[in-house]
């Protein structure tokens, strides 16, 4: 394959495509392993979950009025974190007002 100080194309074409394939089982590869792992640690995170019972938190608290473009992007922000760190759908709670501590 290498007996001259040149390649043809063909021999160019073979080498890039190993290398490509090289990669892309690789990635492949670690695509299924990164699968196998995250759903292990959900299945240990899972078991932890039920033996613990769940504490009741109480429902965070949102204004009545909303008034400006800023403070109803504030607002809907608030409800996205509040959703999130709860783990539930903005149906599943009600925020009654809002108080900025200092």
């Amino acid at each position: 394959m290498w007996q001259g100080e040149t390649m043809t194309v063909f021999e160019a074409f073979q080498i890039s495509m190993v290398g490509f394939s090289i990669v892309f089982l690789t990635l492949i590869a670690l695509s299924i392993f990164v699968k196998i792992i995250s759903s292990a640690v959900a299945s240990v995170a899972g078991k932890q979950k039920e033996s613990k019972p769940a504490k009741a938190q109480p429902a965070p608290q949102v204004a009545k009025k909303v008034e400006g473009k800023a403070d109803g992007a504030i607002i809907a922000a608030i409800i996205a974190a509040v959703s999130t760190e709860m783990k539930q759908g903005v149906d599943k709670f009600k925020i009654t007002s809002i108080n900025e501590k200092k």
